[in-house]
């Protein structure tokens, strides 16, 4: 064995718990990339699968009813590949002994686009038959042959289930209205065009297109054509893919995947270059005469780089080989864990060669870029400068010392021991301070939720029950509500589908028409503060006008898709902050005189004494005008069964990293410390200095530069953590930071918890220490 290569091994062997805990903290941050990429590369993989052999459809349109020759007219605009017509329509469902009533969306089997993967089961094919959405059957326990009670234009059916199915329209499947799936209330079943057109007497007409576009069509062009056609059959507007609420949830998913595969390793491999570069600085200072007493024997300065750089590599290569194997089991569960949420029929976990070698590299890389600077000096060192001993530093009264003049021995030591090298110290503060951020980085999404569910369940959505009719009724419903005991308030809205214009931009959404002097229901600016509705003019989306270039004040076109179509130019009143869905909203006075009829609503809100619920709830499912019911405590419950199999695990993963990489950075720091310092203390040892006390003076010192990077470590969290939700873009939601005391509180009890637990094993390696013999011959 060379030389060099002895030297190595035994460095390795010599700060056995150094580089046990280096290689711990690079192995979270290969394991956390190689675990997200494969995760994600698994997930993408299945999806584009299941996208590419079921014919996906491209561009979708509803309408009111139209005849079966309008398909024809519509395959000759310019642009479409093929269309294919369906019919689509809500109906009540009946399960006995389930308290909120449940609903789902009928729909004619495809033919050619959007097929369904058969999960059970078999297509149907007579009319009684039925095939249900594989999610809604989980839930409600329905397997083939089970019997659905349905109410299918006012006729009460027995349908028996043939199968389950997936459908790349419906990989999440959310109810109209609702920003959450439920999968237990709400469902998508497939029946036969036979059985459509019997059950919702449509005799060879349609309401629904799926298509696709002919290579090098302009898309938009076409889908303007599209609504010429179907106008006169009350078209509500033709979108793409990307308006789809499934598959733009879907992509909004993937890029905050996409951002965590990648922003969160580069943040903890950060933290590992850091920490070895310290370390490799330290180390190399120490060995300063060894390495002048190597260049005097003729080693060239490359030769002696390249052994630190090998002894870093070995380190961190070894924590990358561990963290790669991690990465591999990690990405396993997360794989497994999203597929209770991404519907995929082929979703299993892919393990790419590639994914393994760029996690290999970038550990070492991570070794090489953080050794890499304190190597340079050793090549500019000449043996005769390095065999001296290093010029003494110099010692002055610091600021404290002349301020407080009776501070004891061993605190003058410490305190000058951390002014006299200001520059280390604050790269030691800055190293643990990184613990700190870490920590906040992984709790930090908890109380953006939290925040999140505050606003909208306690500033703009306060009702208990929110009440979803199949049409439009009169506003004297409410009249009837407010009679039911138990109902305290009761608050009609009318939303209404249009498209807004602005030059070339389009935008199709919901406009909800709301009581001037609305309680239950709010919208808010981007101060929180509740915005009162306009006497004329809307209330529109901050983000839609950002995306079209609109301001307070700018006017623009509005069309109803709905009842008299009428368009006329509006005036954007101010905008609004909406954490889910993008909306537009006035006076629904204002909304019934657009639309020429007498005051309606579609959805109801109600103030309700939550003894009462269950009769309420009871009442309501009785009538035939009432499609969907839905409670505050049954959407946060649904929310927070998500957040507990998703979330929560990612951020467990996170904090048990984070814990790693905090013990990692106090420890090394506490270890490097000692090995500078041993001479010294032997010294104060020799003088009559207890052990307690040559350990008070050490621990004062890191528990200093502990207590000093708490703060900047909360700083470098938010600024990070800002950094990370601004990484991605998304349409359907908006996410605000927001970082609360608990969490910043939590994060410096963590580090000082681990800071504790590395005094502890200081403590005894000092107590172990024979420090009288260091002074007898030094390394």
């Amino acid at each position: 064995m060379k030389t060099l290569n002895r030297k190595v091994v035994r460095e390795i062997s010599g700060m056995k718990s150094q580089t046990i805990t280096i290689a711990i903290v690079v192995a979270a941050g290969i394991a956390m990339f190689v675990g997200s990429k494969s995760a994600y590369d698994s997930m993408s993989r299945a999806r584009d699968h299941f996208y590419g052999t079921t014919g996906f459809a491209e561009g979708f349109v509803s309408l009111k009813k139209a005849p079966a020759g309008t398909v024809r007219r519509i395959a000759t605009v310019s642009g479409v590949a093929h269309v294919e017509s369906r019919i689509v329509q809500e109906a009540a469902l009946d399960f006995q002994g389930e308290k909120l009533p449940s609903a789902g969306r009928f729909i004619s089997l495809p033919e050619k686009l959007s097929r369904l993967a058969v999960r059970s089961g078999k297509l149907p094919a007579a009319m009684n038959e039925v095939m249900l959405s594989e999610s809604f059957a989980l839930a409600n326990k329905l397997v083939p042959g089970s019997r659905v009670v349905a109410v299918l234009n006012g006729r009460r059916q027995v349908l028996r289930v043939s199968g389950t199915a997936l459908s790349p329209e419906f990989v999440y499947i959310f109810r109209p209205g609702s920003f959450m799936p439920d999968d237990k209330h709400y469902g998508i079943l497939y029946v036969t065009r036979e059985a459509m057109e019997s059950h919702f007497d449509f005799g060879g007409a349609f309401n629904d297109l799926a298509l696709t576009f002919a290579p090098g069509a302009n898309v938009r062009h076409t889908l303007k054509s599209i609504d010429t056609v179907l106008e006169p059959y009350g078209g509500l507007g033709a979108y793409d893919r990307n308006r789809l609420p499934s598959y733009a949830f879907l992509r909004d998913e993937f890029k905050q995947l996409r951002t965590n595969a990648f922003f969160l390793p580069l943040v903890f491999l950060g933290v590992a270059a850091f920490l070895l570069h310290i370390v490799a600085t330290r180390l190399i200072a120490r060995q300063r005469e060894q390495i002048a007493s190597l260049m005097a024997l003729g080693y060239a300065n490359r030769t002696i780089a390249g052994h630190y750089l090998k002894l870093m590599l070995i380190i961190s290569g070894g924590g990358a080989l561990i963290g790669v194997g991690a990465g591999w089991w990690l990405g396993k569960s997360m794989t497994a864990l999203y597929g209770d949420f991404y519907r995929f029929p082929d979703l299993r976990h892919v393990f790419h060669f590639s994914v393994a070698f760029w996690g290999l590299f970038i550990g070492a890389s991570a070794g090489a870029v953080g050794t890499w600077f304190s190597v340079k000096r050793v090549m500019k060192m000449q043996p005769a400068q390095a065999m001296r001993p290093p010029l003494p530093e110099r010692f002055a009264e610091s600021f404290f010392e002349r301020w407080f003049k009776k501070i004891p021995a061993i605190t003058k030591m410490f305190l000058r021991n951390l002014l006299r090298r200001p520059l280390r110290t604050v790269f030691t503060i800055l190293g643990l301070s990184t613990a700190v951020m870490i920590m906040v980085l992984g709790l930090f999404m908890t109380d953006v939720m939290d925040s999140m569910l505050g606003t909208q369940f306690e500033l703009l959505n306060r009702e208990s029950m929110t009440v979803s009719f199949l049409r439009p009724v009169s506003a004297s419903a409410l009249d009837e509500l407010m009679r039911r005991p138990g109902v305290q308030l009761a608050e009609g809205y009318r939303t209404v589908p249009v498209r807004l214009r602005s030059g070339q931009f389009t935008k199709e959404l919901a406009i909800t028409g709301l009581p001037a002097n609305s309680a239950l229901r709010r919208v808010a600016d981007e101060n929180s503060r509740v915005v009162e509705l306009p006497t004329s003019g809307v209330l529109l989306n901050a983000n839609i006008a950002k995306r079209m270039g609109l301001r307070r004040g700018d006017s623009i076109d509005l069309e109803l898709l709905e009842g008299n179509r009428r368009k006329i130019r509006v005036t954007i009143a101010s905008l609004v902050e909406e954490i889910l869905g993008q909306g537009c909203y006035m006076q629904i006075d204002a909304l019934s005189h657009l639309l020429s009829e007498e005051r309606s609503i579609n959805v109801a809100a109600l103030k309700i004494d939550v003894l009462k619920q269950d009769e309420i709830i009871a009442h309501l499912k009785t009538s035939s005008r009432v499609a969907s019911i839905s409670t505050r405590e049954g959407t946060l419950r649904i929310f927070y069964d998500m957040m507990s199999r998703s979330m929560l695990a990612m951020i467990t993963i996170i904090l048990i990293f984070a814990s790693a990489i905090s013990v990692g950075v106090v420890y090394n720091t506490a270890m490097i410390l000692l090995s500078e310092r041993t001479f010294e203390l032997s010294s104060l040892r020799i003088l009559g200095f207890t052990k307690a006390e040559v350990f008070e003076m050490i621990a004062s010192e890191l528990g200093t530069t502990v207590l000093a990077s708490l703060l900047p470590g909360c700083a470098l969290g938010y600024a990070f953590a800002w950094l990370m939700m601004n990484t991605v873009d998304t349409e359907e939601f908006t996410i605000k930071l927001i970082i609360s005391s608990r969490t910043y509180v939590t994060a410096m009890l963590v580090s000082l918890a681990t800071a504790a637990a590395s005094f502890v094993i200081l403590y005894f390696r000092i107590r172990k220490m024979d420090l009288v013999s260091v002074l007898k011959v030094r390394e």
